[in-house]
């Protein structure tokens, strides 16, 4: 018994670490140049979520990291909670926009996971983000996502926890 809480606690740390370093990854300055992301409530749910998928995926890939994935799920829903009380939506509305935004979260985590190539990532990103077909900034985007499951995918699952493993976003050619 004192062996599960004890790795119940790391597992709670290891997924702080994660969720903290997800958060800085998601709130790098270039994503939300002009014509790029929107510095609103939405588009921050939007880089916190593309890249909190990405913390998931490299977590499901190690089969000894399901107790800080789960860990690192609540404590990100724990997250979504606190910025809408900050954003000052009423307690009795909190539940059902909580579930709104776990259906938004996992419907973009399945459409990522199924977009099979560059071109369908793109659409997906283009889709979620900016609800447009072609936005200007998803090419780049795709690409920057890519090259994160890649160097991550190649990574220790430690790794997510260390900002610098994360790879920057390319300046614009």
């Amino acid at each position: 018994m004192l062996s599960r809480m004890f790795a119940k606690s790391a597992a709670n740390e290891a997924a702080e670490r994660i969720l903290l370093t997800v958060s800085a990854v998601a709130r790098r300055p270039e994503l939300f140049a002009e014509g790029r992301a929107p510095d609103t409530f939405d588009g921050r749910f939007e880089m916190v979520t593309l890249f909190a998928g990405e913390a998931l995926r490299r977590l499901a890939a190690s089969a000894e990291a399901d107790k800080v994935a789960q860990a690192f799920v609540d404590q990100l829903f724990k997250l979504f909670d606190a910025g809408l009380r900050e954003a000052a939506v009423g307690d009795l509305t909190v539940p059902k926009r909580m579930k709104g935004i776990a259906n938004a979260f996992y419907g973009r985590q399945r459409a990522y996971a199924a977009a099979g190539d560059r071109d369908a990532l793109i659409r997906a990103l283009s889709r979620n983000i900016w609800n447009v077909d072609d936005a200007a900034f998803a090419p780049m985007l795709a690409d920057h996502l890519l090259e994160v499951r890649r160097v991550l995918g190649a990574a220790e699952p430690e790794a997510l926890e260390r900002i610098g493993a994360w790879p920057d976003l390319p300046p614009e050619a």
